[in-house]
Formats: structure tokens, C-alpha cells, sequence
């Protein structure tokens, strides 16, 4: 038996690298999935996903739509039921990750990210609240970044988004209550430096030398932490933020 056996999980932002691999470590442990994206160039790749997590045995949906409205949430949330049955597991991972100077970013951007990043997560956690609390069973668990902690140069509107998130989970978890409901977050660092703008890359090498495992990471090391908050484990979890970034944040 898995540690998530039978669980029923949505991934949000399951298109991208770290909702793909939640996705696949999940399923390894006995999760059926719910797979979230909202671009249809993202569409192809959870594709794959699915077929992987069908070939490990579990079953899976893949739901395109937007979630930063309630309509768009809710519909996430009802596919999710009347094709799976219930919801136990929640991965808020939708969301832009721009890396852009402060001084050259616009009004509209900023609305643009927190609507990706926060307003996204709250509208779908609220949607999934309900039902986690009639079965009084649930977790939650959220990506942020270690951004959050440190800053980053160019990383203005994301440490913003990550900040909030933040907060949102940890006073999420007064109005949960003694419910057998958690809500945690997990803030990666630093991944896949063969990718994004000369902004993003800018750096990566002093960072490397920066942290005390002298690496940056894969994003196999990253999906354990997910795994753990959204198991039975971490029952006692409650408003936490794990974040594996090679000592980049010691929380």
C-alpha cells in the first residue's frame, strides 16, 4: 500500500516541471489525479503525464480551464468529484514564474502574477474547503519559493506572490481549526538553470557556490517534500513551509 493510496489529488499547474513530477510521485504511491493546465501549449505535455500515471495503474483526468474565477474553480473542483469521486489532496502550483527588474515591470504585470499565483490558489482552495471538511480529511499543500525568504534580483513580482501565498496558508490554518484538514507550503529553490531569461540565468554559478550542498537542485529532490505534507505523515504539519533548496533557506 502506498502512502496515498486511494487518495484522490488535483494538481494545479500540472504542466509544468514540478506539477508533472508531483504528478508521477504521487501515482507512484497509489493516487488517482486530477491534472490541471490552463495553456493549451501545455496540453501535449500533460497528455504524457496522464498516459504515465495510467500505465502505473491509477486513474486521471486532465482538465484544462482557468481557475482565478469562481466559475473556473468550481468547475475544476466538479470535474474532479463527478469523475473521481472526492478530493483529498490539493497542490496549489499554478502560477508565472517572470523574472523582470522591478523598474521595468508594469501595473498589469503585477495584477497579472498575483492573479496566476494567488488569486488561483485561494479561489480553488476555498472551492475544495467544503468538501474537506465534510469528510473531515484533507491537505493542502502549496508552492511558494525560497524567493520568499531571500529575494532575488529580478524576482520582485514573484517573491511578492510567494510572500502572500505564505500568509494565506498560515492564517488558512486558524480558520481550518482542530479539523482533520492541513495546509502547508513548499518553497524550492533554484532548479533548472538550462532554462528562462539571461535575467533568470544571471548568477546561477555564485549561487551554486553559495549554498552548502555546492548544487543546484533536480526536481527529484523536490517532489518528497510534497509527498510527505500531502501523507498521513504529516499529520502534525500544520502551516509549515518545507523548503529543499541545498541550505539556500534554513527555515
Amino acid at each position: 500500500m502506498g502512502r496515498l493510496q486511494d487518495r484522490v489529488a488535483v494538481i494545479t499547474g500540472a504542466g509544468n516541471t514540478v506539477g508533472r513530477a508531483v504528478a508521477l510521485a504521487f501515482a507512484r504511491e497509489g493516487a488517482e489525479l486530477v491534472l490541471q493546465y490552463e495553456d493549451e501549449g501545455q496540453a501535449a505535455a500533460v497528455a504524457e503525464t496522464a498516459r504515465e500515471v495510467e500505465r502505473l495503474g491509477r486513474r486521471v483526468l486532465a482538465l484544462r480551464g482557468e481557475i482565478n474565477t469562481p466559475n473556473g474553480a468550481y468547475s475544476l473542483v466538479e470535474g474532479a468529484v463527478s469523475g473521481l469521486g472526492r478530493v483529498d489532496i490539493l497542490v496549489n502550483n499554478a502560477g508565472l514564474r517572470p523574472a523582470v527588474p522591478v523598474t521595468d515591470t508594469t501595473a498589469e504585470q503585477f495584477d497579472l502574477v498575483m492573479t496566476a499565483n494567488v488569486r488561483s490558489a485561494f479561489m480553488v482552495t476555498r472551492m475544495v474547503l467544503p468538501l474537506m471538511f465534510q469528510q473531515n480529511y484533507g491537505r493542502i499543500v502549496t508552492t511558494v519559493s525560497d524567493v520568499a525568504y531571500h529575494g532575488a534580483p529580478g524576482y520582485t513580482l514573484y517573491g511578492a506572490a510567494a510572500g502572500a501565498l505564505l500568509g494565506f496558508t498560515r492564517s488558512l490554518v486558524h480558520d481550518i481549526g482542530p479539523r482533520n484538514v492541513t495546509a502547508n507550503c513548499v518553497a524550492p529553490g533554484a532548479l533548472d538553470p538550462k532554462a528562462g531569461s539571461d535575467i533568470a540565468l544571471a548568477g546561477m554559478e555564485s549561487l551554486r557556490r553559495s549554498l552548502p550542498s555546492q548544487r543546484l537542485g533536480e526536481v527529484e529532490d523536490v517532489t518528497p517534500a510534497y509527498l510527505f505534507l500531502a501523507s498521513d505523515d504529516a499529520r502534525h504539519m500544520i502551516g509549515q513551509c518545507i523548503s529543499p533548496s541545498g541550505g539556500a533557506i534554513m527555515l
